[in-house]
């Protein structure tokens, strides 16, 4: 069985038709820098220490799994078991049926 890629073909026809025309009619790119004031904000010692509260508060807290799952990983020492992978897709894909069906 072969499976046609006319769409990717007509996608690429369609950039280079594009490129090509856009090339004929001499159009380019504006390439001008616009040149802006800056403006300096200060912010309260009160609003710094205000933020840092209300980013703890707001901080979310992760289960001791995910803790030793992002420790493994920043150590290098997280092992990734193919079985469990292809296993749980396997099982989402049947779930899915389930709901199409």
């Amino acid at each position: 069985m072969k499976i046609g890629n006319n769409g990717y073909n007509q996608y690429i026809n369609t950039v280079r038709q594009n490129q090509e025309n856009a090339h004929s009619k001499g159009l380019q790119k504006n390439t001008e820098s616009v040149n802006e004031e800056s403006v300096t904000v200060d912010i309260s010692e009160a609003a710094k220490q205000l933020a840092k509260t209300k980013a703890a508060e707001n901080a979310p807290t992760m289960s001791p799994n995910v803790e030793a799952i992002k420790k493994a990983v920043l150590n290098g020492t997280y092992n990734v078991s193919p079985e469990k992978i292809s296993s749980g897709m396997m099982q989402a894909m049947n779930n899915q049926r389930e709901y199409t069906d």
